[in-house]
């Protein structure tokens, strides 16, 4: 009966998020923000033409995957994207349904992910169930996984790995193959983008409390967990490897003498056609990994006195700071936006719940706080330990960053935020559960109410200049009607 109460929540949220997530995903049919660059791409993975790029390929395989499985537009002339890495427009008549297909897909599942998740740490359908309103409704999250994005697909193996990850923290005993498929996760996460490195803080994490619940066979203990880290991250290397092979045996014609920044070695191999030839492909991969590093170094760095700067810094992404109008069309007093704005909800609720966690645990390791429940305060420190371990990643950055690059520490935050409502309320769970459940059906009402009040920023629906007014709530978001 638990295991059909759980299908049947888990079927529920799928069926919502592909409403909010993968219907009508190929609307509007105009390019926006960084599908010029990553259409580009999957059309010469079509074509077989040799380019680089500074993200691993994963992401755009799967992109030139969907136009190669509904082939919208055969009936297009699209040889101009071949020889441009973007576009400035595409063909009349140019349909989306194909490049959007797996982020959108993988956007609809990522929900199934992110309640599996809940469950796993709270080991309640229903809260899983409420919960799940915090992926499912959030307007940024939204808007931007309804493109032929890479960050779609990113958070999908990200959250794959995290419920790996909370599986196997719950677990007593933990086995060599589950290490082996957190490899495989963290492998295929790292294959879209680089910034999933830390990721490879799980498989630590896993041993290292191994060790300490095991202390009086440590040493016993040790060179098995070794093993089992090993396992992962070679496993995870193997994949990246992997998709970086089919990267190279795909794009292998050199177009208009564009060789990127190809060595006169590897030049040879493609004027050869020798791509397929596995004593290349160390030099090969060598290139393309060398590639990223020069491609990053032309990238200007955050500019907050340009008048048109869209990038912000990452101390003020909990805050929603700042939004990028992705596109805009006007018709006689009305406009549509395409908006990168979260649901400041929820996005309020991840921020609280970082802030909250970070007083409980110092309060208990400065201050010796008692713990009541520590199995929930220990996925505390975890969770908190991984988000500060991506937020210190991006801090010291030079380049120009996006308030998505804030996506998978909000996802992050989130589930710290269920947590910290678990530590909170566990007394109150045992006593009174209809009235927290009151409570959690109220505050989803209000997540519900305000999503459905940013929609039209999310699916390009016509707003008057005073309707888009009413949704400027904050300043340091910079929404600037047209």
């Amino acid at each position: 009966m638990a295991r059909l109460k759980l299908a049947l929540a888990l079927v529920a949220v799928l069926l919502v998020s592909s409403l909010v997530y993968f219907r009508h995903y190929n609307y509007p049919a105009s390019l926006f923000w960084d599908e010029n660059y990553f259409i580009a791409s999957s059309y010469k993975y079509l074509h077989g033409v040799f380019f680089m790029e500074p993200h691993p390929p994963l992401g755009k395989l799967l992109i030139a995957a969907g136009e190669a499985l509904w082939q919208p537009n055969r009936h297009l002339d699209t040889t101009g994207f071949l020889s441009t890495d973007y576009l400035k427009s595409v063909p009349a008549g140019f349909s989306f349904v194909g490049v959007r297909f797996f982020p959108a897909l993988l956007a609809t599942l990522s929900a199934g992910l992110f309640f599996l998740i809940i469950y796993i740490i709270s080991n309640k359908v229903i809260f899983a169930l409420l919960f799940s309103s915090l992926y499912l409704f959030d307007n940024a999250l939204v808007v931007h996984s309804r493109g032929a994005m890479l960050d779609p697909i990113q958070i999908f193996f990200v959250l794959g790995a995290l419920v790996q990850f909370f599986w196997m923290l719950k677990s007593a005993r933990r086995h060599m193959r589950q290490f082996l498929v957190l490899g495989i996760w963290i492998g295929l996460a790292m294959s879209v983008k680089l910034n999933s490195a830390f990721l490879l803080a799980l498989p630590l994490t896993l041993g290292w409390l191994e060790l300490r619940q095991e202390r009086h066979r440590r040493l016993q203990r040790f060179s098995q967990v070794v093993d089992k880290i090993l396992v992962c991250f070679v496993v995870g290397t193997m994949v990246f490897v992997g998709t970086y092979y089919l990267h190279i045996r795909f794009a292998r014609r050199v177009v208009g003498k564009n060789y990127y920044q190809a060595s006169p070695a590897y030049r040879r191999v493609l004027d050869a056609d020798q791509t397929g030839r596995l004593r290349n492909f160390p030099l090969m991969l060598r290139d393309q990994l060398r590639f990223i590093p020069h491609y990053e170094k032309g990238v200007p760095a955050y500019d907050a006195c340009k008048s048109d700067e869209n990038g912000s810094l990452p101390w003020t992404w909990p805050f929603g700071n700042k939004t990028i109008n992705y596109r805009w069309e006007s018709a006689g007093n009305t406009a549509r936006y395409l908006y990168l704005v979260g649901n400041p909800v929820i996005w309020a609720t991840g921020a609280l719940a970082v802030f909250l966690s970070l007083v409980l645990v110092v309060s208990h390791w400065l201050f010796g706080l008692k713990i009541d429940d520590k199995p929930t305060f220990r996925t505390i420190v975890v969770v908190l330990f991984l988000y500060l371990i991506y937020m210190g990643s991006v801090v010291f950055l030079k380049r120009v960053m996006y308030l998505y690059h804030y996506f998978i520490p909000l996802l992050l935050s989130l589930i710290e935020a269920v947590l910290m409502f678990l530590y909170m309320t566990q007394q109150q769970i045992r006593k009174n559960p209809m009235l927290v459940y009151l409570i959690l059906g109220i505050y989803v009402g209000i997540v519900l109410v305000t999503f459905l009040f940013f929609a039209p920023f999310t699916y390009y629906l016509p707003l008057t200049r005073t309707a888009f007014q009413w949704r400027n709530w904050f300043s340091w978001w910079h929404l600037q009607p047209i």
